[in-house]
């Protein structure tokens, strides 16, 4: 499930700077640890998994790899 707040940041992944993946990785992690677990519903819980699914995407691609290999 892609979330239109998703696309606004990089409209495509390959055009996003290795500096930018990272800092977007981080920041990802900074917004979870800050999360109370009382927001952490099930709503929250497929978004952040389509999330990190698509940042561990981008880092695998700055690493050199094919993520779809």
């Amino acid at each position: 499930m892609e979330h239109p707040e998703d696309r606004e940041r990089w409209p495509d992944p390959e055009l996003a700077s290795d500096e930018e993946v990272i800092r977007e990785a981080l920041q990802m992690l900074h917004e979870l640890d800050d999360t109370p677990p009382q927001q952490m519903t099930a709503l929250f819980y497929q978004h952040w998994f389509e999330q990190l699914s698509m940042t561990t995407r981008d880092l695998l691609r700055v690493l050199g790899h094919d993520p779809d290999a």
